[in-house]
């Protein structure tokens, strides 16, 4: 079977590993040609481990066209506000009608406020992409350590088999029929990440770190339950268990942000100085723009978005949530 990737980051570079120890053909399209002909001279990619090296049989070029052609899956893996123009590209190279797209990006496009499946099918109307999430550290799961995704799709038949195709050895996948609660987890709880990471770094401890993500979670699922997601999947592996990681490990980017946002670097040094996109940062505008749009209340996100964009003091955004009008836990 050979399985083609749309962009050639940390995750997708990772997932791609698997499937290449699973014997399985792999070609990467990679728009940014400086990058590719690194790529290929490395072998190696910074934000992975030192002994991770991309193997031989993994193609990587920025010919879209070789990556397309007699390709069976393909898996975008770029950047959320860089989505809308990668599918544009794969559209024009035309690839075969039975070929399974697959979305791994987590994210909300800021201008439309569309989730990424919602994007997919803006071209290719027929179709019912698979959207693979989940707690997926990339340098966790590509050395090995045990880790587990859920595919979902309205195609239950393309769902199961992209949870067959992924599951190999330290990877298992499970599969989902809610896309819309599978996509709006991994997308928001970068957001909840953001401030994850600024309860760290303001050493503010382990029961405010609880409460957050707790609360966090609630306002993602009222969201979701709003667009008709199904509540349950937020305490699933998209909802809790992607929260879960993402506010914990040191790799996490979005944590990364908050963590030196609560030390008082600038919000734009220190996206530059990061190796990747934090996709939380723009996710957090989109967050907002659809919580005034269907008014749900999102205080969390709201102050992460008060935080990142108007300068305010997170001690000041501590002080307005605790001082918030006292009401009931469940909404």
């Amino acid at each position: 079977m050979s399985i083609g990737f749309i962009g050639a980051g940390r995750w997708g570079i990772s997932l791609a590993f698997i499937l290449n120890r699973k014997g399985l053909g792999i070609k990467m399209w990679e728009y940014d040609s400086e990058r590719v002909k690194k790529l290929n001279k490395s072998r190696k990619i910074p934000e992975l481990p030192e002994t991770v090296v991309i193997p031989d049989a993994l193609l990587i070029t920025d010919n879209l066209s070789e990556v397309i052609a007699d390709t069976e899956v393909l898996v975008f893996v770029v950047p959320a506000q860089s989505l809308r123009s990668a599918v544009a590209a794969v559209y024009e190279a035309k690839p075969n009608n039975e070929t399974i797209l697959v979305s791994a990006v987590k994210g909300i496009e800021q201008k439309t406020l569309k989730r990424m499946s919602e994007i997919i099918k803006e071209k290719f109307v027929s179709a019912k992409p698979v959207v693979l999430a989940g707690p997926g550290i990339p340098y966790d799961m590509v050395a090995g350590s045990p880790t587990s995704l859920v595919a979902a799709s309205d195609d239950q038949k393309a769902a199961t088999l992209i949870q067959e195709i992924f599951s190999f050895e330290n990877l298992r996948v499970y599969s989902h029929s809610d896309v819309v609660g599978v996509e709006l987890g991994g997308a928001l709880k970068n957001v909840i990440a953001i401030a994850a990471g600024i309860c760290d770094g303001l050493g503010l401890g382990i029961n405010a770190k609880a409460a957050l993500l707790t609360r966090g979670l609630a306002e993602i699922s009222r969201l979701g339950i709003a667009l008709n997601a199904n509540p349950l999947t937020f305490a699933g592996l998209s909802g809790m268990g992607d929260l879960i990681v993402t506010a914990f490990s040191p790799h996490s980017r979005n944590w990364q942000v908050g963590n030196q946002l609560a030390k008082g670097k600038r919000l734009k040094a220190i996206l530059d100085s990061l190796l990747g996109i934090a996709e939380g940062v723009e996710t957090t505008k989109a967050a907002i723009g659809l919580a005034n749009k269907l008014r749900v209340e999102m205080p969390l996100t709201a102050e992460v978005n008060k935080i990142l964009f108007e300068d305010s003091d997170p001690k000041e955004s501590i002080s307005r949530l605790l001082k918030r009008r006292l009401k009931s836990e469940l909404w």
